[in-house]
């Protein structure tokens, strides 16, 4: 079971913040938000794994893999966090590394229904 971390509501605004501006606003200013969720609570593993979506989505892997990691050790449970990285690794080519990430990402995901 997941689970439940209470986020204060000045980070769970700048995450909203953030997911609502993707694709929309600038790169930059969705960092920004994210970067400010994260300061308000830098124990938020979704943010984490959020702004992770989105560095690999702009291409910068190695930022985007040390931000999964950081969810990861945050909250080891997040299921997202693993998968996500192994889709950034293969992105990368590093299809050995990604395939036991996805894997573990799956499996978690399977025990949380």
């Amino acid at each position: 079971m997941k689970k439940i971390e209470k986020v204060p509501e000045g980070a769970e605004n700048y995450y909203r913040m953030a997911i609502n501006a993707l694709f929309v606003a600038s790169p930059e200013r969705i960092l920004e938000y994210f970067d400010r969720a994260i300061a308000a609570h830098p124990v938020y593993a979704m943010a984490w794994n959020e702004k992770a979506n989105f560095l690999s989505h702009l291409g910068k892997y190695e930022e985007a893999i040390q931000c999964y990691d950081k969810a990861i050790k945050l909250d080891p449970g997040l299921s997202e966090a693993y998968y996500n990285k192994g889709m950034t690794l293969k992105k990368m080519g590093k299809t050995k590394e990604a395939e036991p990430c996805i894997e573990y990402g799956v499996k978690l995901s399977s025990k949380s229904i």
